[in-house]
């Protein structure tokens, strides 16, 4: 009897020191520990702290040996995966050696919602900042909580319940609402890795290996800047004192969006423009950056570089690139043209919320252009396209232009340079005017004598600048 307690006692034994052995073995960052009869594996990944996860194996010598293995294998799909559903769609099927297909099917939509309602507020923003605020939560019902709430909520997850809502925009296949439930739902799936139910849904996000482009019509708008600057001053002239303040406003925040190309949300979140703002010390804008941009309506800034924050005055609105500087587009046709604006008379603002300024802004657009105009003028960005039009006259380059405006050259090139009529003129008037080469310049001096007249100086400095006498 004692001999088979001893020979049993040098057996576990043994065990014990193995798995010591495979323990020191084990790639940086994946660990090897025992739970009663079974072994379990501990590591991160990009989503997701440090955890624990099956193993599939044993408590054994051969189990030991199999979990090496194993770690080296997760050592090198953590290092090249791409998204999470693909790296836990692996872990199943090599790691613990299941069928993912036959995984997850007793789910509950509650169940699914609650885990995807944890990971997203388990996340930082893109600012690295903890998901707490008001505007978190009204993101999370935007992106996915308006879509949950149309599912079943007491039934289990299966293709057939995603598709069944889904499919009833269907008539608007090509429209955003399509596209975003699917989205949601697809994050569904991936947080609650329903693989095979992914998949499923997945391939009605393509079709000819492209995504589906959104195909909402705009009316085609545009407008001059001498016609803005006519629709400014007859909206100005309007004998009412009582509208007065409310129109000197509005024009002011146009005239912005003209001189800056802003869209509309961005000039409720200059910083600068009544006092001098540095980023560094503003806890919204988690900024290193501790330069001093100067008061916009200080006389004394030449400059009139603004500043643009994360968020509108509000704090409940994220602009789309914030923590930006721009730079005024003046064009060369208007060069007093701040002062003709009276961007630096800073008035007032008078609305208490971003969504009924967004709305106030093209509603007053649109009633004062048909008004003094003649014709509708609705859509706002045709004073960020004005600006851009104003830079390039300016012979601002498209790199400095767009990251002023806050997009890529692609997109600048693709949808900001449709413009009006009269304005297509000015560009092309204006670049009759750039100067010829240096070169070229330099031999027109060998046609004029030593001592030049008042008169030959201007023709040199006309044909330099190619324009007409």
């Amino acid at each position: 009897m004692s001999k088979k307690q001893n020979t049993d006692y040098k057996g576990y034994q043994e065990i014990i020191d193995y798995f010591k052995l495979i323990k020191n073995q084990m790639p940086k960052g994946i660990s090897v520990l025992v739970e009663g009869k079974r072994l379990y594996f501990q590591f991160k990944t990009k989503n997701k702290s440090r955890s624990k996860y099956t193993t599939g194996e044993n408590y054994t010598i051969l189990g030991l040996n199999r979990c090496l293995e194993k770690a080296i294998l997760i050592d090198r799909q953590l290092k090249n995966y791409e998204s999470e559903i693909e790296f836990w769609s692996w872990y199943d099927e090599t790691i613990k050696g299941i069928n993912k297909n036959a995984t997850n099917d007793l789910i509950t939509v509650a169940h699914a919602i609650n885990k995807v309602e944890s990971w997203f507020f388990s996340q930082n923003d893109r600012r690295g900042l903890e998901r707490t605020k008001e505007t978190d939560y009204k993101s999370y019902y935007r992106t996915y909580d308006i879509y949950f709430q149309k599912l079943p909520i007491k039934e289990r997850v299966t293709y057939d319940t995603l598709y069944n809502t889904l499919i009833q925009y269907e008539s608007d296949r090509e429209q955003r609402k399509y596209q975003d439930c699917l989205i949601a739902y697809l994050k569904l799936c991936e947080v609650n890795q329903l693989t095979t139910i992914y998949n499923k849904l997945n391939r009605l996000k393509l079709n000819t290996n492209k995504k589906k482009k959104v195909s909402i019509k705009h009316e085609s708008q545009s407008i001059s800047i001498e016609e803005f600057l006519k629709l400014r001053e007859l909206v100005l002239s309007i004998n009412n004192h009582q509208t007065e303040k409310n129109r000197i406003f509005w024009m002011w925040i146009y005239s912005v969006q003209l001189i800056y190309g802003l869209r509309i949300a961005e000039v409720t979140a200059i910083k600068n423009l009544t006092i001098d703002y540095i980023p560094a010390n503003d806890p919204q804008e988690n900024s290193q950056d501790k330069t001093i941009f100067q008061a916009l309506n200080n006389s004394n800034n030449k400059e009139n570089i603004i500043y643009i924050g994360n968020f509108t005055l509000w704090g409940n609105k994220k602009v789309k690139t914030g923590g930006r500087i721009a730079m005024p587009l003046i064009p060369p046709t208007y060069p007093d043209i701040i002062e003709k604006l009276n961007i630096k008379d800073i008035p007032e603002f008078i609305i208490n919320n971003y969504e009924t300024y967004s709305k106030r802004s093209k509603a007053n657009l649109e009633n004062w252009s048909t008004k003094f105009l003649g014709y509708k003028v609705s859509q706002t960005h045709i004073l960020r396209k004005l600006g851009n039009a104003n830079g390039i006259q300016a012979g601002i380059s498209d790199t400095i232009r767009c990251k002023s405006l806050g997009h890529s050259e692609t997109v600048n090139a693709k949808y900001y340079q449709n413009f009006s009529g009269q304005t297509t003129i000015d560009l092309y008037t204006n670049a009759k005017r750039q100067p010829i080469p240096f070169e070229t310049a330099l031999r027109l001096l060998d046609d004029l004598p030593e001592n030049l007249t008042k008169e030959e100086i201007v023709k040199l400095i006309y044909q330099i600048y190619q324009f007409n006498n």
